[in-house]
């Protein structure tokens, strides 16, 4: 996928194909027995995947504004006209991506399914030139080794990162203050779940300083299904120790927001209702 962002001349913007793959991510292939799903994209024009790729991320932001808004560098380029140039390198992005089995990773019901890898971290990477990622001190744990640490630190073994899954409790904190993409807590996640415990039960935070990172992370975290208690912050950890409280404040403006919209949006929808009966009650066929 990356490649073919490169060989379309698609630029720097490297927030644009992953915001591509992540907003790919969040679909769901509700029926089996319909119609496939990856056909029907793959048969959309430009302007037809530009206009899914907005509804995708409208339809999430309704439901947790406060990761859309964590993930707003991966979509807010959808805010502006997408010219033919970009939206060329856009269709060649989702067309591999779909092509090359991203569904078959991310389009599961079942949430220990779609967690089994973090598609969005290779991707961050393999578009991230070397010195970019050195300059961020960026360095993603691979999903096996993540496994290993949960599996280890589960044995008793003692690591650098809030992850107490050995006895879990409802309502316990689990963190992570380097959180890349966040892999090690998707793999937190499915330890939780191959005890038969559900994630959504437990709160979990993320900090990266990289934007990107930070907003995969949000993605990641609806993806992965880790419930409704769930902060991310953009930060310096080590800078701002405040980091998870300040993001807890930011998302509750933004639910505060939504809340506004959803209300004048309703308001908006009753009167309309109102003018169309209004309408109706004196037309002549009436």
């Amino acid at each position: 996928m990356a490649e073919r962002w490169h060989n379309r001349h698609g630029g720097t913007a490297i927030e644009v194909p992953i915001g591509v793959v992540a907003a790919l991510s969040l679909i769901r292939e509700k029926d089996p027995n319909g119609p496939d799903l990856k056909t029907q994209i793959l048969a959309q024009d430009g302007p037809q995947l530009i206009g899914m790729l907005r509804e995708i991320w409208s339809m999430h932001w309704i439901h947790r504004p406060d990761l859309i808004e964590r993930a707003r560098i991966l979509h807010e380029w959808l805010n502006d006209e997408v010219d033919e140039y970009r939206m060329h390198a856009v269709q060649a992005v989702a067309e591999t991506a779909l092509k090359r089995g991203l569904f078959d990773l991310t389009a599961h019901e079942d949430p220990f399914l779609r967690s089994a890898t973090d598609v969005l971290s290779p991707v961050m990477m393999c578009l991230r030139s070397h010195g970019a990622r050195q300059g961020l001190g960026e360095y993603h744990t691979p999903a096996p080794v993540a496994d290993a640490m949960a599996d280890m630190l589960a044995a008793g073994q003692v690591m650098d990162i809030s992850l107490a899954v050995d006895a879990p409790r409802t309502g316990e904190h689990i963190h992570d203050p380097c959180a890349g993409s966040g892999g090690l807590l998707r793999s937190a996640a499915q330890h939780l779940r191959e005890r038969g415990h559900d994630p959504a039960d437990f709160q979990w935070s993320m900090v990266d300083i990289d934007p990107i990172a930070a907003a995969c992370c949000a993605v990641n975290a609806m993806v992965w299904e880790l419930g409704p208690r769930v902060t991310v912050a953009c930060a310096d950890t080590l800078a701002n120790p405040n980091a998870v409280a300040d993001a807890m404040k930011e998302a509750r403006a933004v639910f505060e927001h939504r809340d506004e919209v959803v209300g004048k949006a309703r308001i908006i929808a009753a009167l309309r209702q109102a003018e169309h009966l209004m309408e109706q009650a004196l037309s002549p066929a009436a």
